[in-house]
């Protein structure tokens, strides 16, 4: 924060400065999740199916407590939230109006300020870690506005299509998990200027997720699968879905997930 003792510098109110201070500091994965809300990405393009190899999953994965997982991610999430970054909040929000204090010698001031900068570096790490952990956005928008919010950061563009019912915490974990792995392999091999088209369907009970790129492809039979396709196949698999992957070199990437999506309104019944 900018040094407000030279007198050629009009002051401002210590309340306008801790309002502000505020308003910087608390913006989270929520407000991203609202702001990229307006982004349109519901746009439909052509589904055509293209001739390609295709690599399909295995009947199991390995068994993991996907269940317990989930909640015990999400109370993870919420104490980070509500314990360290409340206190980091308010710990800003003090050094500001330290600084704007009359009081306050300038050489004061400035170290105030960088430590105040110190301060948010810290507070933009946790909300990073936190949302690794379990995006707060997911838990409380769903997973189409946490997959937008996604394509915000991705470094490829990206499409969304379709827009399911809510499911359970554990199946929109696994698939916006799987999603970000995927649209992560896009932008490291399918190259600089590949777009992803992401379409979610849901029908019966089930939802398909579909994963496509225009990027360079490669050879299934001549590539050895990384840990990022693993993690992805054991995502969904654990939770009684399948895995298939279709690509050839020069004509793009596909990937298809099918799991079951029960509604959270059918688990209330």
């Amino acid at each position: 924060m900018a040094n407000t003792h030279a007198s050629t510098e009009p002051s401002r109110s210590t309340a306008a400065v801790a309002d502000q201070t505020l308003i910087r500091a608390s913006t989270g994965v929520h407000d991203a999740s609202l702001a990229s809300g307006r982004v349109r990405y519901l746009r439909q393009v052509d589904s055509s199916p293209r001739d390609s190899a295709t690599v399909r999953s295995p009947g199991s994965g390995r068994a993991r407590t996907a269940l317990g997982g989930a909640s015990e991610r999400r109370r993870l999430e919420r104490d980070l939230h509500d314990g360290v970054q409340s206190e980091l909040v308010a710990l800003i929000f003090e050094l500001a109006v330290a600084q704007q204090n009359p009081e306050t010698p300038p050489a004061l001031a400035h170290a105030l300020a960088a430590i105040e900068g110190r301060a948010q570096a810290a507070l933009d790490l946790v909300r990073s870690i936190a949302r690794g952990i379990y995006p707060a956005v997911l838990a409380d928008f769903g997973l189409p506005q946490a997959l937008r919010a996604q394509a915000m950061r991705a470094a490829v563009s990206m499409r969304l299509v379709g827009i399911p019912p809510r499911g359970s915490e554990e199946a929109e974990e696994a698939v916006y998990f799987a999603c970000s792995e995927a649209i992560q392999n896009v932008a490291k091999h399918a190259g600089d200027t590949a777009r992803v088209v992401l379409r979610l369907l849901h029908h019966h009970g089930s939802l398909v997720v579909r994963i496509s790129d225009d990027g360079q492809g490669f050879d299934p039979d001549q590539t050895t699968e990384g840990a990022g396709l693993q993690n992805i196949r054991d995502r969904i698999v654990d939770l009684g879905g399948t895995f298939e992957l279709a690509s050839k070199p020069g004509g793009g990437t596909t990937t298809i997930l099918a799991l079951p999506w029960p509604t959270r309104a059918d688990r209330d019944q």
